[in-house]
């Protein structure tokens, strides 16, 4: 049976949705703070930069050869897992700079998952 609990929002008595921490109203409230944040990332100079970059048709076949050549996940490999490589990562993020961007060095394969966790800690926890 589940067990009902109180919203962690302070000060908010009203129950939390199923498996969530949040009742209805402060929930739709974190998804819309979430949701304006992650719209400032995308409108960004660099991201607007990186947009144009990671649309060339170059770096398109530039990915998929490093892909070919490195297919394991570097994260995963270093816990031991063998994961299929997804995602070309740059170590440190380019910004926009063509530079960086393009330097080999720079590169490392990662699976989607382990390359979302990366992308978001750069982006939200600067």
């Amino acid at each position: 049976m589940a067990r009902s609990k109180i919203c962690v929002a302070a000060g908010c008595d009203d129950i939390a949705l199923p498996g969530l921490s949040h009742c209805e109203d402060h929930e739709a409230r974190r998804k819309a703070k979430l949701k304006a944040r992650r719209d400032k990332a995308q409108t960004s100079p660099a991201a607007i930069a990186a947009r144009r970059l990671y649309a060339d048709p170059k770096w398109k076949a530039a990915r998929l050869v490093h892909l070919r050549q490195h297919p394991i996940c570097k994260d995963c490999d270093e816990l031991g897992v063998v994961e299929v490589a997804t995602d070309v990562d740059h170590i440190t993020p380019h910004k926009g700079d063509r530079k960086l961007f393009w330097d080999r060095r720079n590169w490392q394969s990662l699976c989607h998952r382990c390359h979302s966790r990366k992308t978001a800690r750069e982006v939200f926890h600067r």
